[in-house]
């Protein structure tokens, strides 16, 4: 191998390690960006899951106000029916 050759094979040398680096650095920035949006996605679906937390434990809350007051009307309808029924007795009895 003579010096020509010897000055061609380092500069195709040089060629190669300066792509080879030029993709790295591509490579590095693609997989930055790629990590931030992954990042930002990632966020995102945390606050949406706090929102939705959030809607569920109101939800939680409502419900448990219904149910609640359910009761509430249930036992009113009770002592309702008691005195209506009390009432009835009252007239059967004073109708004999």
């Amino acid at each position: 191998m003579n010096e020509a050759d010897l000055h061609q094979l380092i500069a195709s040398n040089a060629k190669a390690i300066e792509a080879l680096s030029s993709a790295l650095a591509a490579e590095r920035e693609e997989r930055q960006r790629a990590d931030y949006q992954w990042e930002k996605d990632r966020n995102k679906l945390n606050q949406y899951l706090g929102r939705v937390a959030s809607a569920q434990s109101s939800l939680y809350e409502v419900q448990a106000d219904y149910y609640s007051q359910l009761a509430e009307l249930s036992e009113r309808q009770i002592r309702i029916e008691e005195q209506l029924t009390e009432i009835m007795k009252r007239l059967a009895d004073s109708s004999e």
